[in-house]
């Protein structure tokens, strides 16, 4: 059985262009979709895993993401600032001095899914293969991926890579969230880099898996992301209670004021 994965890092650093004029005054990662702040469906399912530590990066109007996360309840937060966005990639790399030298999740702030089933984040702790992989990343079939219209990531996503590959499924995407080990980023480039690279570079080297997702899954990007998102969660009439034994998202804020320390600690 493989070991629990101790830490996370949650993706937050973005200016959200898509969201504009939104996003000129509250950083994406606040947004509401269905009552509550985008990110906090990503820390609700870290708490429901039981990681030990969270790492978050910000950057556009950071301090109120700061604020924001400094009362979250029953997570470990540490903040990774960054002067200004360093991109998807350059974002890790920035955060490595936290992250350990162990497996950590990363997971996207602006997407959200429900699991049918043994969750996600289980399935991917479970398949996760340390002498084969560095990257073990979380797929959607396109069909079930409300407002993807374009990208390149059938082009890593194949059936030789790919766990549990169902042809009847495929084409799938890449879901933004995942497992990657750090040794991965200490030959990355400092500064901005889209992590593509880090894809790249693994599929180079026959150590980039897949496992396709088992339930809805929703980004939110866009203006119209968001309206999907919240339109197919009222008509499938989803539960939004959080509890600790459930994979039912929440529309209570578990996020909003106490302390704010360097690591930077919350």
């Amino acid at each position: 059985m493989p070991d629990k994965i101790k830490k996370a890092m949650v993706l937050a650093a973005g200016y959200g262009m898509r969201l504009r004029p939104l996003t000129d005054r509250i950083p994406k990662p606040l947004i509401p979709v269905a009552g509550k702040p985008m990110i906090e469906y990503a820390l609700d399912r870290l708490r429901e895993y039981g990681v030990e530590e969270v790492v978050i990066n910000v950057s556009h109007l950071k301090e109120q993401l700061i604020a924001h996360l400094s009362s979250c309840k029953g997570l470990n937060i540490k903040i990774s600032e960054e002067a200004e966005p360093l991109e998807t990639g350059g974002g890790l790399k920035h955060a490595l001095p936290l992250l350990g030298s162990e497996p950590f999740f990363t997971i996207n702030s602006d997407i959200l899914w429900f699991d049918a089933g043994e969750p996600a984040l289980e399935r991917l702790a479970r398949n996760w293969d340390d002498n084969r992989m560095d990257l073990l990343l979380l797929v959607q079939p396109r069909s079930r991926a409300p407002g993807y219209e374009k990208g390149e990531d059938y082009l890593f996503v194949k059936p030789h890579n790919t766990l549990e590959w169902t042809e009847s499924e495929a084409p799938y995407i890449f879901a933004s969230v995942g497992i990657m080990h750090p040794r991965i980023l200490a030959n990355a480039p400092d500064g901005k880099f889209s992590v593509k690279l880090l894809w790249q570079h693994a599929m180079s080297q026959g150590r980039l898996f897949c496992l396709p997702h088992h339930g809805l899954w929703f980004q939110t990007g866009t203006h119209r992301d968001i309206q999907t998102a919240e339109a197919a969660i009222a008509k499938a009439g989803l539960n939004f209670e959080y509890s600790n034994n459930s994979a039912r998202l929440s529309s209570r804020a578990d996020c909003g004021n106490a302390a704010y320390r360097e690591g930077k600690n919350l």
